[in-house]
C-alpha cells in the first residue's frame, strides 16, 4: 500500500459553505462561495490545561505523579483577506450584506456589522494548498492538500486599518468544532476516483463527530473562483 508523504507551500483555494446552528449545510442561494483572496490562514489548536495530581510523602518525596491527557477542544482559525467581498463577510459573522436599488436585481455593494447578529454565522471550510516537488498522478492530474473543517463558528472581527498608505486587509478568527453534520460533503468535486476511467466524488467516507478537521491528498481540480456568493443546488 502506497502513502503520500507530502511537502506544502502556498495556498490556493478556500471555500466556505453556509450551515445552519447544528452545525447542517444549508442549500440554496448564497450558500457557496470560493476564493483566493485569503493572505494568511492560520490554524492553532486549543487544549484544555491538564490536571496533575502530586502528593508529597513525610520525607518531601514525591510519592504519587499522574497528569491527565492533553484534552483538544478546538482548533483555533485565524483568516487574513485582501479583497472584501460582502458575502464572504456574511458567510463568516453573519452580518447582513447591503444592496443598492439596481432594478430588477440589486447589486451587493456593502455590509453592516450588526450586534444583533455578528458572529453567529455557522461554515464549513476547505482549503487547498499545494504540493511542491510532486509527481502528477497516473493521468497527468496535479495534486493539492485538501484540508476540511466541517464546522466553524463563533467568528469575530479583528483590527482593520481603513485609512493608510498600504494594502488595507481585513482578520477573522473563529473556532472549529467537531460534531455538525458535514458526511461525505455536498461538493462532487473532492476527490477523483482511483478507477478507470476516473470519475469526481465527494468524500469516500464521512467525517466524524468528534473530528474538527480531516486533510487529503487530491487530484481533483480546484474550485473556481468568483466574487460573491453562489447557489448551493439542493440535491
Amino acid at each position: 500500500m502506497a502513502t503520500d508523504c507530502v511537502k506544502l507551500a502556498r495556498g490556493r483555494r478556500i471555500r466556505l459553505t453556509r450551515e445552519n446552528e447544528c452545525g447542517a449545510v444549508v442549500e440554496g442561494p448564497n450558500s457557496s462561495l470560493t476564493t483566493d483572496a485569503i493572505v494568511t490562514g492560520t490554524i492553532t489548536p486549543n487544549y484544555a490545561d491538564p490536571t496533575e495530581i502530586s502528593v508529597l510523602n513525610g520525607n518531601g518525596d514525591e510519592c504519587i505523579s499522574d497528569r491527565s491527557r492533553p484534552a483538544l477542544r478546538w482548533l483555533d482559525i485565524s483568516l487574513n483577506v485582501c479583497v472584501w467581498d460582502p458575502w464572504f463577510i456574511n458567510l463568516v459573522t453573519g452580518d447582513p450584506v447591503v444592496v443598492d436599488d439596481a432594478t430588477p436585481t440589486p447589486n451587493t455593494v456593502g455590509w453592516s456589522i450588526d450586534t444583533d447578529l455578528t458572529g453567529s454565522a455557522n461554515f464549513g471550510m476547505e482549503i487547498w494548498s499545494n504540493i511542491t516537488g510532486q509527481a502528477c498522478d497516473p493521468t497527468g492530474n496535479p495534486k493539492y492538500q485538501y484540508w476540511l473543517f466541517p464546522w466553524v463558528k463563533d467568528a469575530q472581527w479583528g483590527e482593520w486599518v481603513p485609512y493608510q498608505n498600504d494594502g488595507i486587509t481585513a482578520t477573522f478568527t473563529a473556532r472549529a468544532v467537531a460534531g455538525g453534520a458535514w458526511g461525505v460533503g455536498p461538493y462532487e468535486d473532492v476527490l477523483r476516483s482511483a478507477v478507470t476511467p476516473a470519475t469526481l466524488t465527494p468524500l469516500l467516507t464521512p467525517i466524524g463527530p468528534t473530528q474538527p478537521m480531516r486533510t487529503i491528498t487530491t487530484s481533483a481540480p480546484l474550485p473556481a473562483v468568483a466574487c460573491g456568493a453562489t447557489v448551493l443546488p439542493v440535491p
